[in-house]
């Protein structure tokens, strides 16, 4: 059971980041395996990352290094993802949601070039039931409140959890191993989710991260650092909008609230897994693409080289290897998951895995 979630930073409550993220279902399987608190992704945006998770290839192997280096399927051949690893060597593979970049669409869009068709036995494209379409920046640099009656089931996240709770249970009456991916979305962007979720986050009760109070250390964050890296924290952009249209604390609400709708979602996919027949014959690896900057470094969102834009949840249930509520502080990167995979289901490590 292979869990890629997307822009969710370290704000989880067993990492203790942000102890004002409330997380309970993210917790709960970090206390069945083990719960990795110095975990980073090999690339700090989501094409390059998942390109290198899923082909066990790093960035400077396949020189995708960027979300506009797309197609992914540019740099990484046919035959070297996980997912095609495990299917050639007998598992039934199916996913939803978002595994590699792109990859909605599924199997399913006649033209997609974000994954390899052949690789998947099941991989149908999301599905939303927003009554109006969200703007990607919704919740961000403007309000969402525009859209009105948004329930759990108006997200894809919550459809794809069913399609992966579904395939759980046809996984009993088939005769061979399950590679299962549910690619859970938010918290990326837009930040558009039910209202209860943000009500658990009244705004005047948000404390602002490290860097983001409005003191002279904050003004002065980037004075030792030099031109390359000013030049990625992009303090004239996104930072000096959201602190112009004085957004910092709807948007820190806003993120929150997208955690605890993935939270939600998370739950909803634990309570299929707990019921499942062979839970106790199952890896579970739930990690997320990168990190996420909420002001920290006058930056926001991905794509720099400081540790919250590459600090990631990352938990591992593994039946007879790990013990439940183990904590790791050891430093990882996301590389480790192919060959670790492999080694634990008794696969060869391909070649190409760097």
């Amino acid at each position: 059971l292979f869990i890629p979630v997307d822009d969710l930073n370290n704000w989880v409550g067993y990492t203790g980041a942000n102890p004002q993220s409330k997380t309970p279902n993210f917790d709960r399987l970090a206390k069945m395996g083990v719960a990795f608190t110095n975990a980073h992704a090999s690339s700090t945006i989501c094409n390059p990352s998942r390109a290198a998770v899923w082909s066990g290839t790093r960035p400077s192997t396949t020189g995708c290094y960027d979300n506009r280096d797309t197609p992914w399927t540019r740099f990484v051949g046919p035959g070297l993802g996980l997912n095609a690893h495990f299917k050639k060597n007998g598992y039934y593979t199916a996913a939803r949601g978002k595994t590699y970049h792109s990859s909605e669409g599924g199997i399913d869009k006649e033209d997609s070039d974000t994954i390899y068709k052949k690789e998947w036995n099941n991989y149908p494209k999301v599905e939303e039931d927003f009554p109006t379409k969200p703007h990607p920046l919704d919740g961000f640099t403007q309000d969402y409140k525009r859209i009105e009656k948004v329930d759990d089931k108006s997200d894809a996240d919550y459809h794809t959890v069913d399609f992966c709770a579904r395939q759980l249970d046809k996984a009993v009456n088939r005769d061979q191993p399950i590679f299962l991916a549910c690619g859970i979305i938010k918290p990326h962007l837009p930040w558009v989710v039910p209202q209860k979720y943000y009500d658990m986050y009244p705004k005047d009760e948000i404390v602002m991260p490290g860097g983001l109070a409005d003191t002279k250390e904050r003004q002065d964050d980037l004075d030792d650092v030099p031109k390359p890296g000013i030049d990625l924290a992009k303090p004239d952009k996104e930072f000096k909008n959201v602190t112009k249209l004085n957004r910092e604390l709807d948007a820190i609400q806003s993120y929150l609230a997208a955690i605890a709708y993935a939270d939600m979602n998370l739950g909803r996919l634990i309570d299929a897994y707990e019921k499942f027949p062979e839970k106790n014959n199952t890896i579970v690896v739930l990690w997320s693409d990168h990190g996420y900057h909420l002001g920290q470094k006058k930056h926001w969102k991905k794509q720099t080289l400081w540790e919250e834009a590459s600090d990631v949840p990352f938990i591992w249930i593994v039946p007879g290897v790990t013990n439940a509520g183990g904590v790791s502080a050891r430093p990882v990167d996301l590389q480790s998951i192919y060959p670790t995979l492999c080694d634990l289901v008794g696969l060869p490590i391909p070649e190409h895995v760097d």
